[in-house]
């Protein structure tokens, strides 16, 4: 419920942003090269799409560096784990715990 408030809370307020910014611009470039006339508000979304794509795209490259460098170390330890194990003397058989001799006899009184 409360992610549909927020949809339609953005959609208004992308609505209200686009007609306050309908005044028609062009960009002009070097060597005499422009765009045709289009609204203000179509190159602030662009640029603003864009800087959300770039954003996640080198957020994306981080967390799968990071993610390898995880399974990478899990191995690792899984490694060593098993190496420690064989490493360490495993008794034949085990000794049996022996009963003190001084369960069966009664309290000193």
């Amino acid at each position: 419920m409360i992610r549909i408030i927020f949809l339609i809370l953005l959609i208004i307020l992308g609505a209200t942003f686009a007609t306050l910014n309908r005044q028609e611009i062009s960009l002009h470039y070097f060597w005499a090269w422009s765009t045709g006339s289009f609204p203000l508000y179509v190159l602030i979304l662009a640029s603003l799409g864009l800087g959300m794509i770039i954003g996640f795209s080198y957020g994306w490259k981080k967390r799968w560096e990071l993610r390898s460098r995880a399974r990478d170390l899990g191995e690792r330890a899984k490694a060593l784990k098993n190496d420690l194990q064989n490493l360490t003397p495993k008794e034949e058989h085990p000794q049996e715990a022996k009963p003190s001799p001084e369960v069966g006899k009664p309290p000193l009184a």
